[in-house]
């Protein structure tokens, strides 16, 4: 039989687990209970620190490239010094010049924003004090309009080892929100040149812009 000594509220084992006790049992449980908690506690401190290391670690993205015949071939782990291929270029220049060119009056913020985050540290400030110095944004939402682009021809000019020139042909057309008839199309010729850097997680392209510049043609 167990030796047993008194206490205050009932009876335990002398050196051994509680025997009875008025709260022994939920004593025991919240005990569990802290631990429990601790080790949740832990695993969620591990989990966040490696989801915020996984956010920002600078990671070559997957790139996945498609020949002349179509056939898929996946990059990964891509080397700093893997050039765009001019399927990247073109893809990478057409969305620069509809975010930067196609004027919206609901969407000129965020399309504005976007072409700005792909142009170079430098250009970019030098455009954004452009924008705000003209009251752009500002004029722009009060015009009500939409712009549509139409891709006609593109052409690369120049090439050296960081750089890129490229010509876009385009006809860009537009459009009254008020009145959807009312419209006016112009062809234009756009001048872009891009440098070639290295791939990361805001740059998945490995280009930026460094100049821009568009020449109206004439009315379409």
């Amino acid at each position: 039989m167990p030796e047993l000594f008194n206490c205050k509220d009932g009876y335990k084992k002398r050196n051994g687990r509680l025997f009875y006790e008025i709260w022994g049992d939920l004593e025991s449980q919240n005990t569990t209970l802290k631990a429990v908690i601790i080790l949740m506690s832990l695993i969620t401190v591990t989990s966040l620190f490696t989801a915020f290391y996984t956010y920002k670690a600078d990671r070559i993205p997957v790139v996945i490239r498609v020949s002349s015949v179509g056939n898929a071939k996946v990059l990964r782990n891509l080397p700093l010094n893997n050039k765009a291929g001019m399927g990247e270029i073109v893809y990478f220049s057409k969305s620069f010049v509809r975010e930067f060119t196609g004027f919206n009056s609901i969407m000129i913020k965020t399309e504005l924003s976007r072409a700005l985050n792909k142009m170079s540290v430098t250009y970019g400030k030098k455009t954004l004090n452009m924008i705000i110095r003209s009251k752009f944004v500002q004029k722009m939402e009060k015009a009500g309009i939409t712009s549509k682009i139409k891709f006609k021809k593109i052409k690369l000019i120049r090439k050296t080892v960081n750089h890129d020139e490229l010509k876009l042909y385009i006809i860009r057309t537009v459009i009254s929100n008020s009145d959807t008839s009312i419209k006016n199309s112009a062809a234009y010729e756009d001048k872009l040149i891009l440098k070639r850097i290295k791939r990361s997680v805001q740059f998945p392209f490995g280009l930026e812009v460094v100049y821009f510049s568009s020449l109206k043609l004439g009315g379409a």
